[in-house]
C-alpha cells in the first residue's frame, strides 16, 4: 500500500512538474496578446467596454498600456517562478529517470545552486508582479469573463502565503500548512490556466 501511494505521488509530482514547464512556456505568448483587438469591442452605446478609472484617466493610450504591462507581468511571472519549474523538473528527472549515483547527486547540486540565486528573484519578484498584475488589471478590465479577477485573488493569496513563509508570520505549526499549500504545483497550474483562459477569452 505504501509503495503504490508512493508511486502515486511521483507519478503526480511528475505531471505537476511537466504541465507547470509547458505552462511557463505558453504564459508570454498568452498573456502578451492581451487585448490585442479591444479597440473593436463596444458596447450598445459606442463605449469601450472594460475602460476602468484608471483607462478612462488615461484616454486613447490604454490599449498600448494594456499590452506593455501584460508583457511585463507575463515575463516577470515566468522569470519569478523559473526556480519552481527547475526544481519540479530536477525532482521528477531523478525519480523517473534512471541515473546512477554520480548523476543524482550532480543534479542535486545544481538544484541546490539554483534555488540558492533563483530564490531571490522569486521572493523580490513575485510581490511585485501582483503589485503590476493589479494595475494591469485597472487598465484592461472586461465583462466578457471574470477569470482573470480569480486568477488575481488566487495571486494574492499565494503571495500572501509566500511572505508569510518568508517571514514566519504565524506559529510554527501552522506554518507548515501555509507551506504545503503553498508549494502545491496543482495551485500555481490552476492560476496560470484561470489566467490564460481568461486572457484567451478576452481576444
Amino acid at each position: 500500500m505504501k509503495a503504490r501511494e508512493r508511486r502515486t505521488k511521483l507519478i503526480m509530482l511528475f505531471m505537476s512538474c511537466v504541465l507547470l514547464t509547458a505552462v511557463l512556456s505558453a504564459v508570454p505568448f498568452c498573456m502578451a496578446d492581451d487585448r490585442k483587438d479591444s479597440g473593436k469591442h463596444f458596447d450598445k452605446r459606442g463605449d469601450r467596454k472594460g475602460e476602468g478609472v484608471l483607462g478612462g484617466l488615461l484616454g486613447g493610450g490604454r490599449d498600448k498600456g494594456n499590452e506593455t504591462t501584460g508583457e511585463i507581468v507575463a515575463w516577470s511571472l515566468a522569470a519569478a517562478n523559473l526556480t519552481v519549474a527547475l526544481s519540479l523538473l530536477l525532482k521528477g528527472v531523478k525519480q523517473f529517470v534512471p541515473l546512477g549515483p554520480e548523476a543524482q547527486k550532480s543534479l542535486s547540486k545544481f538544484n541546490i545552486t539554483q534555488k540558492k540565486y533563483l530564490m531571490r528573484l522569486h521572493y523580490i519578484l513575485n510581490p511585485v508582479i501582483l503589485l503590476l498584475a493589479i494595475l494591469h488589471w485597472t487598465l484592461s478590465r472586461c465583462k466578457s469573463t471574470a477569470l482573470p479577477e480569480w486568477g488575481l485573488l488566487t495571486m494574492c493569496a499565494i503571495v500572501v502565503l509566500g511572505i508569510v513563509l518568508k517571514f514566519k508570520l504565524c506559529p510554527k505549526d501552522f506554518l507548515r500548512n501555509v507551506y504545503k499549500v503553498h508549494t502545491q504545483p496543482v495551485l500555481f497550474l490552476i492560476l496560470i490556466s484561470m489566467l490564460v483562459v481568461g486572457h484567451l477569452s478576452m481576444d
